[in-house]
């Protein structure tokens, strides 16, 4: 595993790789939370550890299905329309901007290194969940 780990995750693909990892945990804390208010007391997953095991188990499946995708199997993607983001007048300078390194986003990326990415994030994602499960357990 390490060694196919060397071989495929780059370090230009580690901060698309951070920023998948905060925006997927942090939308998965979010429907944590959403589940933990609404849902009614007497419900086996209003219990945290249960609710992380849960989100631990989906996230495996979501790197399942970002192992198969990686393997070639052609799974279609919901685009979502997007809007251009516009800075605002006083972000126009950046400090990146004055840096020798070119700022690589995951758009950026080859198709085989997206996949990598999310593959690794949901891995990560799901190993920490199911952490959370067995601490909080």
């Amino acid at each position: 595993m390490i060694a196919w780990l060397k071989e495929h995750f780059h370090a230009s693909m580690t901060r698309a790789f951070i920023y998948k990892v905060f925006s997927r945990g942090i939308l998965a804390l979010f429907a944590a939370q959403l589940v933990h208010f609404f849902a009614p007391a007497s419900w086996p997953l209003m219990r945290f550890n249960n609710l992380a095991a849960a989100l631990g188990v989906l996230f495996a499946l979501f790197a399942v299905l970002a192992w198969l995708r990686y393997d070639g199997l052609k799974i279609p993607h919901a685009k979502l329309p997007r809007m251009k983001r516009k800075d605002p007048p006083f972000l126009t300078n950046d400090i990146a901007d004055h840096l020798d390194d070119d700022i690589i986003l995951f758009d950026d990326l080859e198709k085989e290194e997206q996949d990598v990415c999310v593959l690794l994030a949901d891995v990560l994602l799901a190993l920490v969940c199911f952490a959370l499960a067995a601490v909080l357990g």
